[in-house]
């Protein structure tokens, strides 16, 4: 690896996602759902060669877990040792996929130090991620607006998905709670064993909203049909945990939240994965225009609101060159053998 000689960056993406299609046993194939790249928050990472491994910086201690894991298999055990500065970080836990952009960055870095270049289907297999949903995944790998199309058997490590453009000029609005985490771990592993067949009871709702208003709607660039398509969506693929939250959200103060922007529907609305984060997604004009009202009503009850966009191309990896960060990869550009970096058509 080049790197070895020269620093080496990496920055992520986060990603929203909007809902399992099929979160129950019983059908040819399991989970999928529908997700988002965001542009911010993401994880920075600079990494230089060292004597010795080292991770410092934001999140360092569950960066240290992940590499520790990861060194454990054989592809990776030549990898020469770096010194990992975490300069930003995703939060934690709260709807916005962390833990695989973690994963997978670090997953990256040490591949590139043992001279491999990696598929993703190695980065699924070496951090173990994407056992229910590859929307992270496929937003590490690609930015841009997700169909993950499940999975059938034990095909964990292959990500079957689509990606879709997303219009640049529909930007997004992320509101997080105060002092509140998303189920996450054993507790979330927990809840998926439980689920039986009854699981399922919407997911044919589900696959027509996704397949006949949601993504036609996103190519048509008909915003007002998407809006009121992944309200719905959202909503719908919440109802099938409403025994561990409240209904189809977080808590009580996710549901007022999407409650108050709903006020000025037709509006892109709803919670990330397990919450608390609540995304809006509109042009950017009416997007001002809730926000103003947001100030005003809710300003006290939340911890933060970022405003983002849609990420084009996942990833982005940068050599130090000259004094400088210059990309070396963008979306199209890594893993050309490999056809799930696109999508199956």
């Amino acid at each position: 690896m080049d790197a070895s000689v020269s620093p080496i960056r990496i920055q992520t993406p986060s990603r929203l996602h909007f809902g399992l299609l099929v979160p129950g046993p019983g059908e040819v194939r399991r989970y999928g759902g529908l997700g988002l790249g965001l542009a911010e928050p993401g994880y920075l990472m600079e990494a230089r060669p060292s004597s010795a491994w080292r991770v410092r910086g934001e999140e360092a201690e569950r960066a240290e877990r992940y590499l520790a894991r990861l060194l454990q298999h054989q592809a990776l055990g030549q990898a020469r040792p770096l010194d990992i500065h975490i300069v930003r970080a995703i939060p934690a836990h709260v709807g916005l996929g962390s833990g695989t952009q973690l994963a997978c960055a670090l997953a990256w870095l040490v591949a590139r130090s043992a001279d491999f270049d990696p598929s993703l289907s190695d980065l699924l297999r070496w951090t173990g991620r994407g056992a229910r949903s590859k929307v992270g995944a496929a937003v590490f790998a690609s930015g841009g607006f997700i169909v993950d199309l499940g999975r059938a058997g034990d095909s964990s490590q292959t990500a079957t998905y689509l990606r879709f453009e997303f219009p640049q000029e529909w930007q997004v609005a992320l509101f997080l709670p105060k002092d509140a985490r998303g189920l996450h771990g054993a507790q979330e592993q927990a809840v998926f064993a439980q689920l039986g067949p009854e699981a399922n009871r919407v997911s044919e709702r589900l696959c027509r909203l996704a397949l006949l208003q949601i993504i036609p709607a996103l190519l048509e660039g008909r915003y007002e049909d998407f809006a009121e398509g992944l309200w719905e969506y959202n909503r719908l693929a919440g109802k099938c945990f409403e025994a561990w939250q409240a209904g189809s959200y977080h808590s009580p103060e996710v549901v007022d939240l999407v409650a108050f922007l709903r006020q000025y529907a037709p509006v892109a609305v709803g919670q990330s994965s397990w919450g608390p984060t609540v995304f809006l997604i509109a042009p950017e004009q009416r997007l001002q225009e809730v926000l103003t009202q947001v100030d005003v009503h809710l300003n006290a009850t939340l911890g933060s609101i970022i405003i983002t966009r849609a990420s084009l191309d996942g990833a982005i990896l940068c050599q130090h060159q000259s004094g400088e960060w210059v990309p070396r990869h963008v979306r199209g550009a890594r893993y050309p053998q490999n056809p799930t970096m696109r999508g199956r058509l």
